[in-house]
């Protein structure tokens, strides 16, 4: 048997149009099938979610917290005294020092000063106290201690709802009172 390669092949007829008409045809079928959907009654989804103030609207509502103190003394004063490397890791691990160390100018004085969250805050006692024994840092009431075994004298005061403490143990009362103004 030979076949005849090169021969004349049956040609079908497919109409040139026939692109057009499958694309046409198959467009129909979908907006069909689109509006028989859209047409039939349907109920909304299930909400879960309860209704009530949005997540802005509640972020805006709740008061900002007070401003704290960035717990630095004028360059002019003192100079901050960096935390010592330890095994690679540098300082606090905190996003903002919730205690500083400063090297008093002119001398070899250490002052810290700490923001003491959760601490109780400093109030006046409820006696009314004599002259003598007022103490007031940034015009806020402040209450002063020392520790007699390591000679650490610290002031204390609470400002917009934040403890604060500075304290050295070579500065007397009056000077770290006169520091404390100074806190920024």
């Amino acid at each position: 048997m030979i076949f005849d390669l090169e021969g004349a092949t049956v040609h079908r007829s497919i109409s040139p149009r026939l692109g057009f008409m499958l694309s046409l045809a198959s467009a129909a079928v979908a907006s069909a099938a689109l509006l028989m959907i859209a047409s039939r009654p349907h109920d909304a989804a299930p909400r879960f979610v309860e209704t009530g103030p949005s997540v802005l609207e509640q972020a805006f509502a709740k008061q900002k917290p007070p401003p704290t103190l960035d717990l630095a003394l004028p360059s002019d004063v003192a100079v901050e005294v960096l935390p010592q490397r330890v095994d690679g890791i540098y300082g606090p691990a905190r996003p903002a020092p919730t205690l500083r160390s400063f090297r008093m100018r002119g001398s070899n004085a250490i002052v810290v000063i700490a923001m003491l969250p959760g601490a109780s805050a400093v109030a006046p006692p409820s006696s009314p106290p004599t002259a003598a024994e007022v103490l007031s840092v940034r015009g806020w009431y402040a209450a002063n201690f020392s520790v007699e075994a390591t000679s650490l004298a610290a002031v204390r005061w609470t400002e917009n709802g934040m403890t604060y403490e500075i304290s050295s143990r070579s500065l007397l009362l009056p000077d770290l009172v006169r520091l404390a103004e100074q806190v920024r």
